[in-house]
């Protein structure tokens, strides 16, 4: 059962990372296509920005979960020398819960957000798109990111051991 589940997460993680990658390459193209349009016929793409604005949030957040699960977002360790081993496995859980937390609490924020937008009928500025479902998924994904270094900090904590 757990190889299943770990075989899943990781075709999730894939699945993801290359949606991630597909709107950022059509994030490319648009400003390729605007640039080229712009300068050599004058003719600038009509709601560029907004779909620029969904395609950039989409590529982040789609990959954010998969940083977070992962462990690879970016670390700054200048003082790392200055704690034992004890204190940074100590220091280390302690921030991964502080920002578990974090996450929740922004996740949640976000949920009520997006309900705010939904009710109000909030939509883009050129194409008027409903932002709602942007930001539900933007909500969506911080919470699985807040829910996964949850479960790092019980699995670390188990461990008994720093990173």
């Amino acid at each position: 059962m757990w190889a299943f589940i770990k075989r899943a997460g990781h075709r999730l993680a894939q699945i993801s990372l290359a949606l991630s990658a597909v709107c950022l390459v059509a994030l490319m193209c648009l400003t390729v296509a605007e640039v080229i349009g712009r300068y050599g016929f004058n003719a600038p793409i009509f709601g560029r920005q907004d779909i620029a604005q969904i395609l950039l949030a989409a590529s982040l957040f789609l990959a954010f979960p998969v940083v977070t699960l992962r462990n690879e977002q970016i670390d700054v360790d200048l003082l790392d020398g200055w704690f034992s081993t004890r204190a940074a496995f100590w220091r280390d859980l302690g921030i991964t819960v502080l920002t578990s937390v974090s996450l929740t609490t922004i996740g949640y924020w976000l949920f009520l957000r997006a309900d705010k937008a939904h009710s109000r009928g909030i939509t883009s500025e050129l194409l008027f798109l409903p932002k709602y479902p942007l930001i539900y998924f933007i909500a969506f994904v911080v919470l699985i990111s807040g829910a996964l270094l949850g479960l790092r900090a019980m699995g670390q904590f188990v461990r008994g051991r720093a990173e």
